[in-house]
């Protein structure tokens, strides 16, 4: 009957689906891959400013013999994920690698073209927006795998000048400078990677390598020295020793802040009281550049009244992030007197401490903003 030559009809329409199912089935079997990628370190990477970073990636790929098609081309990928934003860092597929405009000339796969499943990424020029937390990515057919590994980029480029006026430094002399407040001269990689993340010092400085530099973000007249209106670190070269300049210097720790409104010799004794010591002013720069913000000038160890800010307010030194300094005088040169009052920042612990920086918090007597 006509009935039962539609149910004839159906059922083998339905063979027929079968057969293509399991066909494409047994293809698929035949050319998946299971993916498996692996960074191998525990923990966080941790590397100066202005240095450079391995990290490591390994992908290994367990298959059967395919007789039906070759294997997918994997997909590489590397991202970066900071402030719950992810960047692309670069892209390869076959040989073809491709390399995002912001990480031109600083990122680069390490041993991919001798070897494919080593997926390795060599990052340069740290800067300290580049911690975050960064993803290998493979994607083969329909399949695909990653694994993170967290960068904390340590550091903080500053400038420093002498109580007595601006530029009193010879090259010894501002060597001597950065050791005293905890810090070391800087470098001419350090301060790039500084100007890179937005820092800005209309005011000449020594390096490490005797070179005197400082970093335009904004060329405007008396801060254009060798790069007239272009955007950039200006560079003075070599420079004979014995000249007097600023000093840039740098530093990787963090400290404990105690503000109270006290005078120079009046803070010294309440930190010691308190079983700590004045913080240096690498120490303070550095707590800023892990966040600290208050608006309170304190005394440091050198003499200088200065104060850390993150969110810039008119009332606690304009419209730009840094540490603010009080000078006596209106050109900007002398420490306040030491009799003046102020509030005052501690710090508790090790003097040094490299990997594994103290905790830090800060309290306010009265004042705050």
């Amino acid at each position: 009957s006509a009935k039962i030559s539609r149910l004839i009809a159906l059922f083998l329409m339905l063979c027929i689906l079968y057969c293509f199912s399991s066909d494409d089935g047994q293809s698929s079997s035949d050319d998946g891959q299971s993916l498996k990628v692996n960074i191998p370190h525990s923990g966080a990477l941790v590397a100066p400013l202005g240095s450079s970073v391995s990290f490591p990636c390994l992908v290994s790929r367990s298959s059967t013999p395919s007789t039906s098609s070759a294997p997918a081309v994997p997909r590489v990928k590397w991202t970066v994920v900071s402030d719950g934003v992810e960047t692309q860092i670069l892209v390869v597929k076959g040989q073809r690698v491709k390399v995002s405009e912001a990480y031109q000339g600083r990122a680069a796969l390490l041993n991919y073209t001798s070897s494919p499943d080593d997926l390795s990424l060599w990052l340069g020029d740290l800067r300290s927006s580049d911690s975050g937390y960064y993803r290998c990515e493979v994607q083969q057919g329909l399949e695909d795998a990653s694994d993170l590994i967290q960068l904390k980029v340590k550091g903080v480029v500053f400038h420093y000048r002498d109580a007595l006026g601006r530029y009193a430094f010879s090259y010894h002399q501002a060597q001597m400078a950065c050791e005293a407040i905890g810090a070391e001269i800087a470098t001419p990689d350090q301060l790039l990677a500084a100007y890179y993340n937005g820092y800005e010092q209309c005011d000449a400085g020594w390096l490490a390598d005797q070179s005197v530099r400082y970093p335009i973000q904004f060329p405007r007249e008396g801060c254009y020295g060798d790069m007239e209106g272009q955007p950039g670190v200006r560079n003075y070269g070599t420079v004979n020793p014995a000249d007097l300049y600023d000093v840039y210097c740098y530093v990787e720790v963090f400290h404990d802040s105690v503000p109270q409104q006290l005078s120079f010799h009046g803070a010294q004794s309440y930190c010691r009281a308190a079983g700590a010591e004045l913080a240096t002013t690498a120490q303070l720069y550095l707590a800023w550049s892990e966040g600290l913000d208050r608006c309170s000038p304190g005394w440091l160890s050198d003499g200088s009244v200065r104060y850390p800010i993150t969110a810039p307010r008119e009332r606690c030194g304009g419209p730009q992030a840094g540490v603010k300094t009080l000078y006596r005088f209106s050109n900007q040169t002398g420490f306040p007197e030491p009799s003046s009052l102020h509030d005052v920042y501690c710090f508790k612990g090790a003097s040094r401490i490299a990997a594994a920086p103290a905790t830090w918090r800060a309290s306010r007597a009265r004042g705050s903003k």
